[in-house]
């Protein structure tokens, strides 16, 4: 898979992007400069990229031409004349059935104006906070999600005057299958279903969501890891506008600055921990979409792969004698934090 001599090629070239980085001397190093630049090593990097691949391949729709190759059940059982796909998946054990697939087809940009409900996305946090304090809205739905201690999980609040709150938990599952983007979607879900579950349901609604990168994922092409569940969501908000009375229902996903001491955050915000620890609502309380777990997420696979990287080079840099001699300068090599230090202007 990696050819010595191509890795001895690839990195004299990222020597030289080591040195003008740096302001080396050409006789640093090439370990060294990795570490003062907070580059890569190339053997490394080279891991990354071939992980990267297998991991797309693994997601692709079931109509690509590739999609039979990768999915066929004797992968990993071939051992003679072994194909490239065959070898990277099972150098890095990517099961595509557990991941994520991303659809062949982008969505139709026409549609982002005809959404079943308003979006509104306040200027700053302070307008956020006021737009909510003096809301008119019947009910009010206040979602958080969190990730503490490699996990991952979300909570659903729905508030309505004179009766007590309606609460929805959802853990996903580690972080290392599960980003915070995607549960913050799931979060989304759960209020889209707390919505179809009310009773006096032709009145008015709003959903707050205190990520922004979340609602916007409305108005895109959705072709992105996570994006099913905002397709989902489109779709239970499409059968509720047609359900409710029109005269009477209005939803409306709006922005709101999280953990600025609004009761529904602050609810929110007490309940997610319960999610993140590991409480789930009853299956049956939930959507449907949710009853089984989701795959796992594409970027989740990709970050926890580059982390385990990361701690690699961490652990060969300082078992070496320039690494132990450094680490009394620099406790944290490598890091980010030296490359910042490095290109202070006052150094200069």
């Amino acid at each position: 898979m990696q050819a010595p001599f191509c890795i001895t090629q690839l990195t004299t070239v990222q020597t030289a992007g080591a040195l003008a980085i740096t302001g080396g001397l050409c006789t640093s190093a090439s370990e060294m400069l990795n570490v003062e630049a907070f580059l890569l090593p190339m053997p490394y990097l080279i891991d990354k990229w071939q992980h990267r691949a297998t991991v797309r391949l693994a997601m692709l729709p079931s109509k690509h031409m590739l999609f039979k190759a990768v999915n066929r059940k004797l992968v990993g059982a071939v051992k003679r004349y072994c194909s490239l796909i065959n070898t990277l998946l099972v150098t890095y054990g990517c099961d595509s059935r557990k991941i994520e697939k991303l659809p062949a087809v982008s969505r139709d940009l026409t549609l982002c104006s005809m959404l079943p409900f308003a979006i509104s996305i306040a200027d700053s946090k302070e307008d956020s906070i006021r737009e909510t304090e003096h809301a008119e809205e019947e009910i009010q739905i206040f979602m958080d999600r969190s990730a503490l201690n490699g996990k991952v999980g979300a909570a659903v609040v729905l508030l309505r005057t004179g009766n007590l709150p309606h609460i929805l938990h959802i853990h996903l599952g580690p972080k290392s299958k599960h980003t915070v983007h995607e549960v913050e979607l799931a979060g989304m879900l759960l209020g889209m279903h707390l919505i179809s579950t009310e009773k006096q349901g032709n009145t008015t609604f709003t959903l707050g969501v205190d990520n922004q990168a979340a609602i916007r994922a409305f108005n895109s092409i959705m072709r992105r890891p996570r994006h099913h569940l905002a397709q989902e969501i489109i779709q239970i908000a499409n059968m509720l506008s047609k359900q409710k009375n029109k005269n009477a229902y209005k939803l409306t996903v709006w922005w709101t600055a999280g953990h600025k001491g609004l009761e529904g955050n602050k609810l929110a915000d007490k309940e997610v921990k319960r999610a993140v620890e590991g409480l789930t609502t009853d299956k049956p309380l939930l959507p449907s979409y949710l009853h089984k777990p989701l795959l796992i997420n594409l970027a989740a696979i990709k970050r926890a792969h580059n982390d385990m990287l990361m701690l690699k080079w961490a652990k060969t840099w300082r078992e070496t004698d320039r690494g132990q001699r450094y680490i009394h300068l620099e406790e944290l090599t490598p890091s980010k934090k030296l490359l910042k230090l490095s290109n202070q202007p006052k150094l200069s």
